[in-house]
């Protein structure tokens, strides 16, 4: 997919330009028991904010830091730890509202980098991001931040590298209605989901260890939201181990993660262009790798259901499918599952039929099962 090495040329250029700030910036200094909003409120575009050691809190309310300076750079080590308890988020770059199928808040920040920092306890995020084109998230640590650990919206432009992410209820890293990001060499366990891509585009997931999490990676395409697609996403050389943690979200409820099986390793619900590539996917209980049309078509007429021009090649998918969740309907226990309909698998009726699935691809996967048998050598990769 040519188009995925612009990602790397947009991420390597604006990491050169945050490497490289203006001859006037400045770095402003927070020490423990200062403020750090109040730094970020009277920085200017292209200074720095460096944070000393420390824990860092507050009374409550949206966000314990909030961003609205285009440029800016905030700067520590991990040791200090930003305690968002009794706020809605650790860090907000950008304004938070509402998003729907009339569009996605508009690009108010250009250029944004955090690096270090640990965040722990926020209500929904440790980190959104909503509204902001170029952005670069670093060696950080991201603990039991609600929902999600990094959560980045309407937004283009970004790398999300070396953090470490434990103790959300949603995911990890939750990318939604966005662009054009790499999310790499980041070690996610005991999450719901390691990486959630939701409505977007053009996203490279590499080089990161996702275990012990309820489920590995999901893509999907939510219903009433501005691009009706997740579309161009490339998932190479990551491992995928053991993600068989329950899902602590409700399987009857409103929020669709309860959908998500436990011990899901790679579930593709109707994402377009996908290559899964030199992956080590393993015993995962419910499946490694699956393909299903997306249950949410049915809400949203924009929406096509079925996944198309996907390539799994060159995967190690070994000893999963054992042990699929009991209480959520999914597909049959195995490590390639193809499914690429719309299927009630509570009853296996067969909803909406993929009229043509040729475009989907397998070769050179290492695994014992395959569902449905032959499947794989079925639709070989040219």
């Amino acid at each position: 997919m040519p188009s995925l090495t612009r990602v790397q040329a947009v991420c390597a250029i604006f990491s050169l330009c945050l490497a490289a700030p203006d001859a006037g910036a400045r770095v402003i200094e927070v020490g423990a028991g200062e403020s750090i909003q109040a730094a970020v409120d009277r920085a200017e575009p292209g200074d720095t904010v460096s944070v000393g050691a420390g824990t860092y809190s507050g009374e409550g309310g949206l966000a314990l830091v909030h961003v609205r300076t285009a440029g800016l750079r905030l700067q520590a080590t991990r040791s200090a730890l930003l305690d968002a308890r009794g706020y809605t988020y650790g860090v907000l770059v950008g304004d938070d509202g509402p998003v729907g199928p009339d569009g996605c808040a508009p690009i108010s920040v250009r250029g944004f980098a955090l690096s270090g920092f640990t965040v722990k306890s926020a209500g929904h995020a440790g980190l959104r991001l909503v509204g902001v084109d170029g952005f670069s998230v670093r060696d950080g640590a991201l603990l039991d931040d609600g929902g999600s650990g990094v959560a980045p919206r309407c937004s283009a432009h970004g790398l999300v590298s070396g953090l470490f992410a434990s103790g959300h209820r949603g995911a990890a890293v939750y990318l939604a209605d966005s662009d054009h990001v790499v999310i790499e060499e980041n070690a996610m366990t005991q999450n719901g989901i390691g990486v959630l891509v939701e409505n977007s585009t053009f996203a490279v997931l590499r080089h990161n260890q996702i275990f012990g999490n309820s489920a590995g990676i999901a893509l999907w395409v939510q219903p009433q939201l501005p691009l009706p697609l997740t579309d161009h996403v490339r998932i190479a050389e990551n491992a995928i181990v053991q993600n068989d943690l329950p899902n602590g979200v409700a399987a009857d409820g409103a929020d669709s993660l309860g959908a998500v099986p436990s011990g899901a390793g790679i579930l593709n619900a109707g994402a377009d262009h996908v290559t899964i590539e030199r992956n080590v996917i393993l015993g995962n209980d419910s499946f490694g790798v699956a393909t299903v049309g997306s249950p949410f078509a049915p809400a949203d007429p924009r929406i096509d259901p079925f996944p198309d021009d996907q390539r799994v090649a060159r995967n190690v998918i070994l000893l999963n499918g054992h042990s699929p969740d009991p209480e959520r309907a999914s597909p049959p226990g195995a490590d390639i599952v193809f499914a690429p309909s719309v299927i009630d698998f509570q009853t296996r009726q067969v909803l909406t039929p993929d009229p043509d699935s040729s475009d989907d691809c397998f070769g050179d996967n290492r695994f014992f099962t395959e569902y449905p048998t032959g499947v794989t050598s079925e639709l070989p990769c040219p």
